[in-house]
Formats: C-alpha cells, structure tokens, sequence
C-alpha cells in the first residue's frame, strides 16, 4: 500500500423508497469533486426499494459511473441489529426510553434465528432490486451484537462496518462542542476480523450531520474531521467517513441563524474533500477496491482490539 497516502472512502447513509432527489444531488455533489461515492440503502422504508424504479434507475446509471451501493439494516430501527452506542440513544428521547423500559423484550430481536430473519428480509428486497446480494452490511444506527456479526458470516456477507473508534463528532452534532478528541483503545481503526467471522471496516466520524449554519462551527467540523484524517494517516489505517442525505441537506437554522439553503452538511464536505485531495495524503476510493486490498492480509485477519488501537 502507498505510503504517502492512506484509503479514504466518502459514504452515505439512509437513501431509501422515494429518495431519488436527495440522492442525485449527491451525486451530482460528488461528480463535481471528482471522487466515488459509497452509499448504504435501507431496503424497506416508505415502501420495498425494488418497487421505486425511478431509484433505481438512479442508481444503475450511478454504478456505471463508479459509485457503489450496499444495504442498510432492513428497516432501520434502532435496535433491530443489536444495541446503539449509548451517546446515540441520545438523539432519540423516545429510543432511549425504549432501551431503559422494554430492554427485554428489545433483545428478543438479537437471538441468531432472528437476526437472520432480519437479514434475510431485507436480502430478499435487495435481491428482487438488483438481482445479486449486498457484499457488505452497516447496520443503522451502528448498533450490533454478537449475533448480528455471527448472522452475517453464515449468511455469506464479506464484511460490516459497523463500529465507531472516535465517537467525537456525534457528540458536537449534538451540541457537545467542548468533547475532545478521544480514539478508544478497545475498538480498532484498522479493518480486523470479528471472532464470528466477519470483517470489520470501521466508522469514521461523521462531521455534517446536525451542523448550524454558523460559518465558525462548519470551520470547527472541518478542522475536527483533518484532525482525526491525521490519526489514521499516522496509523496507516483507512478513513471511512459518514454522512447521512439528510444531515447533508439540514437547514442549520437556530438562535437566529438563517437556514442554509443546500445544507449545511454540504457545507462542511465542500471545505472538507478539497482540504483531504489538497493534503496530498488522501486517496479516494470505494469499498470494493478497500475490501480487496485488505483481503487475505495478515493485519487485518489478526487484529485485535489490544493490538490494532491505540489511544491519541
């Protein structure tokens, strides 16, 4: 692998039925900066994907173009894969709630022959869409078990990626600006494998998601999303950042401020992909070329943990 510069691939969470507008801006966004654009599909949301044909209409002519386009849980509840990161339980008082009051009845989803059901419904959908399985999987809202990991490796997905070593920008989209930098010894940056048999390409942050239209505040998700590129470039591990179409396309509106009228998530990635391309340390890629250069190699079918993650 280049030395000089480290994988970095741009993904999107949350097109699904009736999306096609949101998803040909983006698009349209990232033909412009010239790089490939790796998106994660809900399968069932507002209705079946294969039944929107102008979607996916889009996204054929899209693949053709280089993109690439991966399932996205099934109908993406927040525990229908496992449990959340705690931090974005507070996003929703009402999933969090659900957590705190009917954990019970919640983990009776997590069991393997239910997170199997899950999959292979939502398999079912992305088959009769695009006449092939979904290589990877990310479950929404990051969550997961060990039986999802277990599920996906007996149903024959390469890989997931589905776990989040710097949890930093999720917690300034919140408001939380003053959160510093902190990459989690227990949870690796560099793609290992899962002891159920799946690998892992992990999260990046996700620096566009609830911006307001401050120009100081896009500056500062700009500045933290270089920040923790430079961790991965010193590690020599793949960046794999998120962003969601509507944190993309959120108005940034509050105490005064005026909405953004394209979003202030574009906003951020407009300052931030030049600011990776101009670094000269940065090549963009998709998941397809990422899996195949980490395929059958020695660090990443052994990492642990312990060995691959190390504290900033």
């Amino acid at each position: 692998m280049d030395n000089q510069t480290i994988p970095v691939v741009w993904t999107n969470d949350d097109i699904h039925f009736g999306q096609s507008a949101p998803l040909r801006r983006q698009l349209a966004f990232l033909d412009r900066h010239g790089i490939p654009g790796v998106f994660f599909v809900i399968p069932r949301s507002g209705g079946d994907l294969d039944e929107d044909a102008e979607l996916l209409a889009v996204i054929e002519k899209a693949r053709g173009n280089g993109h690439e386009f991966y399932q996205h849980g099934f109908i993406h509840t927040p525990f229908e894969c496992g449990v959340p990161e705690t931090g974005m339980l507070e996003y929703s008082p009402v999933a969090k709630r659900r957590f705190d009051e009917e954990r019970g009845l919640l983990e009776t989803q997590h069991t393997l022959e239910a997170q199997i059901e899950m999959l292979e419904a939502g398999r079912r959908i992305w088959r009769r869409a695009f006449g092939e399985d979904s290589a990877g999987f990310r479950p929404g809202w990051g969550a997961f078990c060990n039986n999802l990991y277990k599920a996906l490796a007996i149903l024959g997905y390469e890989w997931v990626s589905s776990r989040i070593p710097c949890f930093t920008s999720w917690e300034w989209n919140r408001g939380l600006w003053e959160t510093p930098i902190c990459f989690r010894d227990a949870i690796p940056t560099a793609p290992s494998l899962h002891p159920q048999g799946i690998r892992e390409f992990p999260l990046g942050g996700d620096y566009a998601f609830r911006v307001p239209n401050d120009p100081k505040r896009i500056d500062a998700m700009v500045g933290l999303a270089m920040q923790e590129f430079d961790v991965y470039f010193e590690r020599r591990d793949p960046m794999v950042i998120v962003s969601h179409f509507h944190g993309l396309e959120f108005p940034g509106a509050s105490d005064g401020l005026a909405p953004d009228p394209h979003g202030t998530g574009y906003a951020v990635h407009e300052k931030l992909i030049p600011a990776l391309l101009e670094s000269g340390r940065a090549t963009f890629i998709g998941m397809k070329e990422l899996v195949a250069r980490y395929r059958g190699s020695e660090p990443a079918s052994t990492a642990t943990p312990e060995s691959s993650a190390r504290a900033v």
